[in-house]
C-alpha cells in the first residue's frame, strides 16, 4: 500500500485509479477483457503449481519447476502490465526485439531442460509453444490483415497456449510429486 501511495504522490495519479479494479476505474462493463483476465488466473495457477512443486521436492527437477515458476510469473506479469507492448517499447526496445528475446529465452529453457521435458507429457508443452508461436506470428506480421479475425485468432491462440501451459505443469507436477518422498 505504501508503494501505491508513493506512486500516487510522485505522479499525481488518483488513488482510485491505482487501487480500483480496471473495469471499475475505466467504468466499462464487467466483460471487458474477460479472456485476458481469465488468462491471468491460469498464469498465476501455473506459477503457483511450479513454485509449490519446486519447493517441495528434493531432486534435480526442483530447478525445472522453479525456473518454470519464474517464467510463468514473468509471462503473467507481462500480460497484466503489457511489458512487450508498452513498457519495453517505451524504453526504446522494439516489440519485435522483445518477441525475439522471448523466443531465445524459451529456446534456452527447452535446451536446458529437454531431457526432463521428454520424460513428461511434452506434447502439452509443445501445444502451448505452438499456440504462443501462432499468436506471436499473427501479432507480428498479420495484425492488420483482417483485424476482427486476427484479433480473435491472436488472443485465442495465446489463451489456449496459457491453458495448455498450465495443464502441462499441473500434470508434470502431479506425477513428480507422486514419485517423490516428501518430508
Amino acid at each position: 500500500m505504501g508503494s501505491v501511495y508513493v506512486y500516487h504522490q510522485l505522479n499525481g495519479i488518483p488513488l482510485k485509479t491505482l487501487t480500483s479494479d480496471v473495469t471499475a476505474a475505466a467504468d466499462v462493463p464487467l466483460y471487458y477483457g474477460i479472456q485476458s483476465q481469465i488468462g491471468i488466473f491460469f498464469w498465476a495457477a501455473a506459477a503457483a503449481i511450479c513454485f509449490l512443486c519446486g519447493s517441495t521436492i528434493k531432486s534435480p527437477e526442483w530447478s525445472f519447476f522453479m525456473v518454470s515458476g519464474f517464467l510463468s510469473l514473468f509471462l503473467g506479469l507481462d500480460d497484466i502490465f503489457l511489458f512487450h507492448e508498452v513498457v519495453f517499447p517505451s524504453l526504446g526496445i522494439h516489440q519485435k526485439v522483445v518477441y525475439l528475446s522471448y523466443v531465445v529465452i524459451f529456446g534456452v529453457y527447452v535446451l536446458k531442460f529437454y531431457k526432463l521435458i521428454l520424460q513428461t507429457e511434452f506434447i502439452l508443452l509443445a501445444m502451448a509453444f505452438g499456440c504462443f508461436g501462432l499468436s506471436l506470428l499473427i501479432d507480428s506480421f498479420f495484425h492488420n490483415a483482417a483485424p476482427l479475425y486476427t484479433q480473435l485468432i491472436e488472443d485465442g491462440a495465446k489463451f489456449v497456449g496459457i491453458v495448455y501451459w498450465t495443464i502441462y505443469f499441473y500434470s508434470t507436477a502431479t506425477k513428480t510429486l507422486k514419485f517423490q518422498k516428501i518430508d
